[in-house]
């Protein structure tokens, strides 16, 4: 019997392959002589496909799954995203259930990131961020992040059928560790916990990000590096994940306010400062980006926007220092790089 059918590209062929281990493998209830025989086929048509490099008529999200993998080591990472789990919950608190999340998702999606975290007690934010897939299908109109409701993801038609499995596998993972007869939309009180799916957010856009294949080291393209300096590394560390940038204030004043960017769901950026309500929480910021080398004060009383002013005497003198040793330190570099193509030429 012929498993496989209509195939018109490597992509159709794994997309195909997925959905027939879902229905077919054992631990799900299937047949080992059925999976057998469609592992066996897979394996054969696989090369060939893949030495074809056709495409799909549309984009299905498998175009770069499991890049450059053999057919065995490809049904080796399928296996282990549908592996078999039942009923899950045995008593176990919140703070352990995002631990078991959070180290199943880096097991069955090594290739992929993801963030977990739980908010309060009860709300688990999943967000797929990046992976090796097309996420969001033609009729989309978002382009950069998308919520997920975890009822209807098969129906979603703003996914590619990969964003789909994904995300259904996972819901599927997360809900076995429900209680028994319990709900969050039936039971919205009495509940194990409250989930939130989606790909891609506010701050950090989903990126389709394509492994790269590993070569011989004598092949790899020689990069210039060097050490971060101190001075560096300690305004990048009290910055974090925020910046300074101009921000224009109701009164139309022009600031320079730490914030972060953020993504409108098709793809704008914008700036968006932050603002401190409380005066004993600024303070901290405040202190860690003095002790950095910033110059900064808060606009407000009790709070208000941190705004940046300069650097101290000390922090321009060390930064000029260690921008001056990169740059010996590059052109050294490239003359180096320079007098070993001469001897290879």
């Amino acid at each position: 019997m012929n498993y496989f059918h209509k195939i018109e590209s490597l992509a159709d062929l794994k997309k195909q392959y997925r959905l027939l281990a879902l229905a077919n493998h054992p631990d799900r209830g299937g047949n080992v002589i059925v999976m057998q025989e469609i592992n066996l086929q897979f394996e054969n048509l696989y090369p060939v496909w893949e030495q074809l490099q056709s495409a799909s008529k549309t984009v299905n999200g498998y175009e770069n799954d499991n890049e450059g993998s053999t057919a065995k080591e490809y049904a080796d990472y399928v296996y282990n995203e549908y592996r078999w789990r039942g009923h899950s919950y045995i008593g176990q608190s919140n703070r352990e259930i995002i631990e078991i999340i959070r180290n199943w998702v880096k097991e069955a999606y090594p290739r992929y990131k993801f963030s977990v975290r739980r908010d309060g007690y009860k709300s688990f934010y999943i967000t797929l961020l990046n992976a090796d897939f097309v996420a969001f299908s033609p009729q989309a109109s978002n382009r950069v992040y998308v919520a997920v409701n975890h009822y209807s993801i098969k129906d979603n038609e703003r996914l590619t059928d990969r964003a789909k499995e994904v995300m259904q596998n996972v819901y599927e993972f997360i809900k076995s560790y429900h209680f028994d007869d319990s709900d969050s939309q039936t039971d919205y009180f009495h509940t194990n916990f409250y989930l939130n799916l989606s790909i891609g957010s506010e701050t950090h856009p989903y990126k389709i990000v394509i492994p790269k294949l590993k070569g011989r080291k004598s092949d790899e393209i020689p990069q210039f590096r060097h050490p971060e300096g101190q001075a560096h590394k300690a305004i990048r560390r009290a910055l974090g994940k925020n910046k300074f940038s101009v921000y224009e204030t109701n009164a139309h004043e022009h600031i320079i306010a730490l914030g972060n960017e953020i993504f409108s769901s098709t793809g704008e950026t914008y700036f968006c400062p932050l603002y401190y309500s409380n005066r004993k929480t600024a303070q901290k910021r405040l202190d860690k980006l003095q002790a950095a080398g910033f110059k900064c004060n808060l606009s407000g009383l009790n709070g208000g926007y941190i705004i940046f002013s300069g650097y101290t005497e000390e922090s321009e003198l060390a930064l000029e220092k260690e921008r001056n040793e990169t740059a010996e330190a590059l052109k050294a570099w490239n003359e180096k790089q320079n007098a070993n193509q001469n001897l290879l030429n």
